[in-house]
């Protein structure tokens, strides 16, 4: 049987988590786009190093970025199974 109380708090916790994480991600992309737009007035290169400098952090980053969400998924389908409870 399902302790309602704790599955209300881990819920609770998790948009808790979730907003947090969030407003944080929102506060980043901001701060990025505005450095962005600096860089890219400064230097009329920058669209070229940025392209190159993506891909390389995308190759780097590939494996973990695959892993993590593969991980996720199948904590997800376990849920949906009712196999986590």
């Amino acid at each position: 049987m399902i302790n309602e109380s704790a599955l209300k708090d881990a819920l609770l916790a998790l948009a808790q988590q979730t907003k947090t994480q969030y407003l944080m991600t929102s506060a980043i992309l901001n701060e990025l786009a505005a450095v962005r737009e600096t860089v890219r007035g400064l230097d009329p290169t920058f669209a070229d190093v940025l392209a190159t400098k993506q891909k390389q952090s995308q190759e780097e980053t590939n494996e973990v970025v695959l892993t993590t969400i593969r991980l996720l998924d199948q904590i997800i389908e376990r849920l949906k199974a009712g196999v986590i409870c």
